[in-house]
């Protein structure tokens, strides 16, 4: 047996990519494993429920300049395309060289939306790394705070008219410098925030992460020579920019133009729907998105900052070409057109804690639309959204005696497909490594009992591959009063069907349904008293529908009416098919006769390529 001996000498005019592709896919793989052993650890040490069980929380590795060069398989979507911001709002900050900023050893800590982060609840932690001296570059996790503080528990506000008024802000601050912890700095930050002790170890977690990674890049530049790992970084980057521009050389040249729209602005008196503009022009290996014909910024928390536009465009591209690895070379291929001063690109101060439920979903249903007419088998019809839901008072059971915030968030349906049959119940499409976070540990943790965790029959948009359902929870304080915080979107636009397929059924939250006391919530709600024992409804829609429903195949129909996704009515209002349940055999039998005067005129769709598996 013979062994292969790897010359790790850098060639100036053959990349490793060529040399030696399988040690290039190797290092690719290491990096991406750093990052996951970064998120196992958030994972198991993590205070908050909202991320150790949740999952809302990324890591990243950068180079020196701020470019993105590997992530994990765990970390949130949406997240990931504003990491490079971050760094890059970083640099731009300090003002100064950053090899004089940043001593080996050191954390800083930053959570400013306009530094290029998301929210204020995401805080950041991010720690250089250095090569033979010299930095190389940095390490980052995010985490959502469950509160960071403001007027409102959990720091969602519609009602803020200024990023004043949104909790705690952080520009860049050593938390460690040079390996020693600054209690001073962590003191200032959890002093205004509520749960401090869940916040402490949250932020211990955050420094423990970013610690390991860059332990972990010095053991591989030990293995395989710095020069090495610094040429693999920059191939890393070029190696996604040149799979996706041969991706686009595939497409059709043109522009194509879509819209989304939000519901209205939460403090602006008019119920006029914001729009969410963008022309996607693809030109031979390159694309262009322009959302310069977007809406101005609202003066109510829906606006976004320009790194979260563009990250949910580069994660929903993610999506529709999932084999590029995600990096810097996916923002590259790409130009955007984004003027400041709109509702994707608002200035300081303006309000943005709610751009998550916002902008955010609908710049990837731009993306999502976009490709349905280029590519409908590679994307998907209108997906679920986003409620921010917050639960909060005071516990009074014996031993916990303490203020709780709980932040909840639902799973909902993703859209009807071109190419599959059908369409899953799952977390939003730019969260999609979250998870449903146990209603059996929310009732041990916070004073609330759970009534009702189901999908919803008939919820999902109707169509020759129908999307997911959507999802009901409903509960209730146990012990005292409260208060009640959502900020959201899609009461008024379900998401979209495509080719004639059905809307889904829009959100829809309830305060004491069918009471005298019965409240439609909605999507924009601040700090309203909520008595113990009154059910909050929450409804988080299905996904849209691709095709005409009448076009359904019929075996699929019935199917749905055995597993309790549609009902008798439905199957018959929606899909133009009459059945009737037969009690004896418990099974639902066709009247052929009916169903097909219902369809005149509508055959049954194509056959699915994989002969209709999920």
């Amino acid at each position: 047996m013979s062994l292969r001996v790897v010359d790790t000498a850098p060639t100036e005019s053959v990349g490793l990519r060529q040399r030696d592709p399988i040690l290039f896919q190797v290092l690719n793989s290491a990096f991406s494993s750093i990052v996951d052993e970064m998120s196992a650890l958030t994972m198991r040490a993590a205070f908050s429920l909202v991320v150790s069980e949740g999952g809302d929380y990324s890591g990243t590795i950068s180079n020196r300049h701020g470019d993105l060069i590997a992530s994990g398989v765990r970390d949130l979507a949406a997240h990931l395309g504003t990491h490079p911001f971050t760094i890059k709002g970083m640099l731009d900050w300090i003002g100064t060289d950053p090899e004089e900023y940043f001593r080996p050893g050191d954390v800083v800590l930053i959570n400013d939306p306009y530094i290029g982060g998301t929210h204020h609840n995401d805080m950041r932690a991010v720690m250089p790394f250095y090569f033979d001296g010299s930095l190389a570059g940095f390490v980052q996790n995010s985490m959502h705070w469950t509160d960071i503080g403001g007027h409102v528990p959990g720091t969602f506000d519609s009602n803020s008219r200024s990023s004043y008024g949104e909790g705690l802000a952080v520009p860049p601050i050593h938390v460690v410098r040079e390996g020693v912890f600054q209690p001073e700095v962590s003191n200032l930050i959890l002093r205004n925030v509520r749960m401090a002790d869940t916040a402490r170890g949250d932020l211990l977690t955050s420094i423990g992460a970013v610690r390991l990674g860059e332990q972990r890049l010095q053991a591989l530049a030990r293995r395989y020579g710095t020069e090495m790992i610094l040429a693999a970084m920059d191939e890393f980057i070029e190696y996604s920019e040149d799979l996706l521009r041969a991706e686009f050389a595939k497409l059709p040249d043109g522009p194509v133009t879509v819209e989304s729209l939000l519901d209205c602005d939460p403090a602006s008196d008019s119920d006029e729907p914001l729009s969410a503009h963008m022309v996607l022009t693809v030109h031979g290996d390159r694309a262009t998105m322009d959302f310069s014909g977007s809406s101005p910024p609202a003066m109510g928390a829906v606006n976004s900052t320009r790194s979260v536009t563009l990250s949910a465009a580069v994660v929903t591209m993610k999506m529709i070409f999932p084999h590029i690895p995600m990096n810097q070379g996916v923002f590259r291929a790409i130009d955007f057109v984004l003027p400041p001063g709109l509702l994707l690109s608002v200035e300081f101060p303006a309000p943005v804690s709610g751009c998550a439920a916002g902008v955010y979903p609908a710049v990837c249903d731009l993306v999502l639309k976009a490709f349905m007419h280029l590519v409908p088998e590679r994307s998907m019809a209108g997906p679920t959204g986003l409620i921010n839901t917050i639960t909060a008072g005071y516990d009074p059971r014996p031993g916990y005696e303490r203020e709780f915030v709980m932040y909840l968030w639902l799973e909902g349906g993703w859209g009807g497909r071109a190419a599959r049959k059908d369409n899953a119940t799952a977390m939003t499409t730019f969260a999609t490594t979250a998870m449903n976070q146990p209603v059996e540990l929310q009732e041990r943790l916070f004073p609330v009992l759970f009534d009702c965790y189901r999908m919803e029959t008939d919820s999902a948009g109707a169509g020759w591959s129908r999307g997911g359902l959507g999802v009901t929870r409903r509960w209730y304080l146990t012990h005292g009063d409260g208060v009640l915080s959502d900020l959201g979107d899609g009461e008024k636009f379900g998401p979209w069907g495509f080719a004639s397929g059905a809307d889904a059924w829009p959100n829809k939250f309830t305060y004491a349904p069918g009471t005298d006391d019965e409240v439609n919530v909605g999507m924009f709600c601040t700090n309203m008293p909520i008595s113990r024992g009154e059910m909050l409804d929450c409804f988080q829609p299905g996904g849209g529908g691709y095709g005409h429903p009448f076009t359904r195949r019929i075996e699929h129909v019935l199917d749905d009416l055995r597993d309790g996704y549609i009902s008798v009515e439905g199957a018959r209002r929606d899909y133009g098919v009459a059945a009737t349940h037969d009690a004896t055999a418990d099974d639902f039998v066709l009247d052929a006769t009916a169903t097909g005067a219902l369809r005149t005129g509508h055959d049954e769709g194509p056959e699915f390529p994989d002969g209709g598996s999920l």
